[in-house]
């Protein structure tokens, strides 16, 4: 029974020596693990700032028709000046008489030679004449123009677009408060550390 004692005395002795070791092994080894971790975090932290603040900057090449499509109203006088030749045959109807004194010559038969004279004749009103008109006549005038015109035409567009854009801006900075959010709760952990300011 006095053995059974000092057994279990024993082992209780080298039990609680035991754990305090494993304990200690295991502290021990949590700092060295988690030094490195949490500084790692806190640079992840500083890298999410870093995305937020971030510009990207590039040049964007555009090289594609662009269609235009619209109604052109169109509302202003327009002047008209220019000369108009006139070639063409045509019949005229005479609308009254037509007195018509001309010099004639006269053959005589037999040759018996000719005589110079004069012919006496009246044309009556309705007699159609074939004539060949040739002129040119001037035109000029003001013509009153009031409409749509339809435009559909493809512009071909070649360019270079210089473009700069702030991530957080742009809509980025909800998603990186979210990230820092998830990793805020270990900042009072961060600020035990040795090192850490």
């Amino acid at each position: 029974m006095e053995g059974e004692k000092r057994f279990w005395k024993r082992f209780k002795d080298i039990a609680i020596v035991f754990s305090f070791i494993v304990n200690f092994v295991l502290v021990v080894a949590l700092l060295i693990f988690a030094i490195p971790a949490l500084k790692m975090l806190d640079n992840l932290d500083a890298a999410f700032v870093g995305l937020g603040d971030s510009t990207i900057e590039t040049t964007i090449h555009i090289d594609q028709p662009a269609g235009i499509r619209f109604d052109l109203p169109l509302d202003q006088p327009l002047p008209i000046d220019f000369p108009l030749p006139i070639e063409q045959d045509t019949v005229v109807v005479l609308t009254a008489p037509v007195p018509l004194v001309l010099p004639a010559t006269f053959n005589l038969p037999g040759g018996g030679g000719s005589i110079n004279g004069t012919v006496n004749l009246s044309l009556p009103a309705g007699t159609q004449l074939p004539v060949h008109l040739s002129m040119v006549v001037p035109v000029q005038a003001t013509i009153p123009v009031k409409m749509l015109v339809p435009v559909d035409q493809s512009v071909p567009i070649q360019m270079d677009v210089p473009v700069s854009i702030r991530l957080g801006e742009s809509g980025l900075d909800p998603a990186v408060e979210r990230l820092r959010a998830v990793f805020r709760p270990l900042r009072p952990q961060l600020d035990w550390l040795p090192g850490e300011e």
